[in-house]
């Protein structure tokens, strides 16, 4: 899965960033709302827009959003929860995310799209033939899968995501009940990885989203990450890393503080990193 052109590109971001319990942590303490994302994108060149699972904005809201943003920005966009989760109203919604997409795209400002699906989608033969269905409908945007449960962590899988040129999600989180491991897969012509937090207590029973997204991952945790992000992006034509353990910033700080650690392995490496700030 090597490539040629130009130098591989590692960009770093978090998942989501409107979050009012970043403001005096991240935000400064007078930040209006609406000026999050123009400040946020001074600091990152990429957003998992993971709003978008819950509601999908009007056109107006999106072109404002992307208005909002550099020219070197993009968006990897989490699929709303009727293609995911409540998937007996998918075909009601596609459309209006296909269109979504194709906005972003033409603004030329798409990463990809994120599906994220949960613990209740296992791996069955219907959920493969939805899954092929889903890509395929997704068709003009990178596309990779986040599975939540073990089952589907096997070489078949794999094979299925590499036909359909889908990549794979590799995800730090708590291996707790039928959550998949940190299995490193390459099966598109990108690489993701997703921090969801090690706060394995909260995962193992039922909290507060905050309560199990609440994690900061300490400076060698994340030096861990190092050679294995360059050694990804060595393979591939970008490597997209998102923090979601959002509570309280801990994500954007984590992001910069794995940015700072990647910048100085590659000096010299040959790894080319765009600037974020």
């Amino acid at each position: 899965m090597t490539h040629s052109g130009r130098r591989p590109r590692i960009r770093i971001g978090t998942s989501g960033f409107s979050y009012d319990d970043w403001m005096d942590i991240f935000y400064p303490p007078k930040l209006k709302p609406n000026q999050r994302l123009e400040y946020y994108a001074k600091h990152f060149n990429t957003l998992e827009l993971n709003s978008t699972y819950y509601t999908l904005p009007a056109v107006p809201s999106l072109f404002g959003m992307l208005n909002k943003v550099g020219d070197n920005f993009d968006f990897f966009i989490k699929a709303h929860r009727d293609l995911t989760h409540t998937v007996k109203n998918a075909k009601a919604t596609l459309p209006k995310f296909q269109g979504l997409i194709k906005l972003v795209r033409g603004e030329g400002k798409l990463g990809g799209t994120l599906l994220q699906f949960p613990a209740a989608f296992q791996c069955t033969g219907d959920n493969e033939d939805y899954l092929r269905w889903l890509v395929e409908s997704l068709e003009g945007s990178r596309t990779v899968i986040e599975f939540r449960h073990s089952q589907w962590i096997n070489d078949r899988t794999m094979d299925l995501l590499r036909e359909l040129r889908a990549g794979y999600c590799i995800v730090d989180m708590p291996q707790v009940r039928a959550l998949p491991s940190s299995r490193l897969e390459l099966t598109a012509d990108f690489a993701y990885v997703r921090f969801h937090g090690q706060n394995r207590e909260h995962w193992a029973r039922a909290s507060t989203r905050n309560e199990r997204y609440d994690f900061d991952y300490s400076d060698e945790e994340l030096q861990s990450w190092v050679p294995v992000i360059a050694d990804l992006s060595k393979q591939v034509k970008d490597t997209y890393v998102y923090f979601n353990n959002h509570y309280q910033g801990k994500a954007a700080k984590n992001a910069k503080t794995l940015e700072g650690f990647l910048e100085s392995l590659q000096r010299g490496s040959g790894v080319e990193r765009l600037p974020i700030g």
